[in-house]
Parts: structure tokens; C-alpha cells; sequence
């Protein structure tokens, strides 16, 4: 039977996540504004909901997967996932993958208490809010993420909350604009690699071939490409190429065949790469699948 919780972040302080409740950041309406780095997948987030509540997620680095009750969004390198009020979601057994994300939860049930803003005002913010038509905003990297980043740096100074309030309403309004304007694709040149790579993921390449292929240094390409996706190249590729060796697994593959097929040196560092971006052996992966 399917069940979610009303989930509430609790104070936390990790070398690797950190959360900053009201009672640490004292910002009217801001439930949790929180930072986690994974260097390794962790366990999915199991599906919960927020009441009365917005969640807002900026990924810094890396590519991630959330999913509502009825679909499933990829959103990687300052792209926002949006979680409605009381929306169900979470990451449907998907192991959160490698990377860095920022995130908040905003209260709407009372616009007196609402970043400080007046009444009136946080009543149209909540309005434009509520009329966002889409889940995922890819928004500009370079404007959205030193704004979060601003804002999570000021609540661990336990700065004036005022302040870390006018970062999030910043956020908020660039937000709001980059939904109703999104004009986002890649360059053709990194849109040439990208497809190069799916279509060739059993092979090797390397990056010196792709950035060619861009008629770009490498230096160049790397720094391009994760400007463009918020993902390293090389990160990119290991990651599409665990995505099909987890159908080769369901269809029969050896964990053998599989590294031999796309040019790991061995099945070991194979095995080694696919637990850091799922959380499960090939064999463990496979038990779980039956």
C-alpha cells in the first residue's frame, strides 16, 4: 500500500549536511535551508510531502532524479526541482546520486509571516509561486546558485535573518522569471559530444577525443561541458554507462562481459564504479530487481 509522510528537516550538522531550522536561521516562513554534498550515492529518499509547504532544490553539482506520484524529473547544474505543497515525492528507490544540492522549504499558510515581506506582498509572491508550470526551472547557473550559496553562508554566520531572507526573495523572483522565459539549450558543440557519447557508450572516450570533437582544448571542453550540464564530462559518461550495464545486467550479461563490453579494465573497478552511483554491487542490484 502506498503511504507518504509529512516530513519536517531536523537540525543537522555533518561534515557532509547540514541543516539550519528556524531555530537556527530565524527566517519568517523558512522551515529548513539546508546544504548536503554526496561523494557517494546515498539511500533514496523515501516519498513524503511538505505541508502547506514549497520545496525548492538546486543542484551545484552533479545530476539528480526526483520523481512526484505520476512522473520523474533529471535536473543537474543550477537547474531548480520544485515540490509543491503537500506534493508526494521523493526518488522512487532511486539512490540519490553523487553531487551537491542546496534546498529550502517555504511555509505559504501565512503570508504575515512570510520573508518579512507585507502582507500584500508575500500574497502575490505566494500567487506567482503557486503558478509555476513546470517542476524543473533551468534557470542560470551563474545567477540562481551564488544566491543560495549566499544565503546558507549567512545562516552559518547566524547573521541577520533580514539578510538571508532578501537572498531567498532574490531567488525567488529570478526563479519565477526564468520559468516564464526559458530559453535553455546546449551550444551545438557540447550538444555534439553529448549525442556522440550516447550513441557510443561501450567505447572508451576519452576526453581528449571529445573535446576535438568540440574543436575545444580539453581544458576548454571540461569547463564548458559542466557549465553547461553542472556535471563533469567524465562524471557524465560513468553515469550513462551504469545505466546501461543495469540493462545488460536484467537481460543475462556476466558482471564479466558487462566491464569487458564498456572498457573497464576490470570487472572489480567495474563492480567498485557501479556501487558509487547506485549504492548496490551488480550482483546486490540484480537480487533487488527480482
Amino acid at each position: 500500500m502506498f503511504s507518504a509522510i509529512n516530513w519536517h528537516d531536523q537540525y543537522t550538522l555533518t561534515k557532509e549536511r547540514i541543516i539550519y531550522t528556524q531555530e537556527q536561521h530565524h527566517v519568517p516562513g523558512v522551515h529548513a535551508l539546508a546544504h548536503h554534498t554526496m561523494k557517494d550515492s546515498i539511500p533514496s529518499l523515501k516519498w513524503h510531502y511538505h505541508e502547506n509547504s514549497f520545496e525548492f532544490t538546486i543542484s551545484t553539482k552533479g545530476t539528480f532524479s526526483f520523481s512526484t506520484r505520476t512522473s520523474s524529473y533529471r535536473f543537474s547544474g543550477g537547474d531548480v526541482f520544485i515540490a509543491f505543497p503537500n506534493e508526494i515525492h521523493g526518488t522512487n528507490d532511486i539512490p540519490v546520486s553523487v553531487g551537491e544540492i542546496y534546498w529550502f522549504q517555504l511555509d505559504i499558510s501565512n503570508p504575515k509571516e512570510f520573508l518579512f515581506m507585507n502582507e500584500n506582498t508575500a500574497k502575490h509572491m505566494i500567487e506567482r509561486l503557486r503558478a509555476l508550470p513546470h517542476h524543473v526551472v533551468q534557470a542560470d547557473a551563474e545567477e540562481m546558485r551564488p544566491l543560495i550559496q549566499q544565503a546558507f553562508y549567512l545562516a552559518q554566520r547566524n547573521d541577520e535573518p533580514e539578510f538571508i531572507a532578501s537572498y531567498l526573495q532574490l531567488f525567488l523572483h529570478l526563479l519565477i522569471h526564468s520559468a516564464n522565459n526559458e530559453k535553455f539549450a546546449l551550444s551545438p558543440d557540447i550538444g555534439r559530444t553529448l549525442n556522440y557519447i550516447l550513441d557510443n557508450i561501450t567505447e572508451e572516450l576519452p576526453l581528449e577525443e571529445l573535446a576535438a570533437l568540440a574543436s575545444l582544448s580539453c581544458s576548454q571542453y571540461k569547463q564548458k561541458f559542466k557549465k553547461q550540464l553542472g556535471i563533469s564530462p567524465r562524471h557524465f559518461i560513468n553515469q550513462q554507462k551504469i545505466e546501461y550495464a543495469k540493462l545488460l545486467l536484467l537481460e543475462g550479461m556476466s558482471v564479466t562481459d558487462i566491464a569487458m563490453l564498456l572498457g573497464f579494465t576490470t570487472s572489480s573497478y567495474f563492480s567498485t564504479v557501479f556501487k558509487k552511483y547506485t549504492l548496490y554491487t551488480p550482483t546486490e542490484y540484480l537480487e533487488k530487481e527480482k
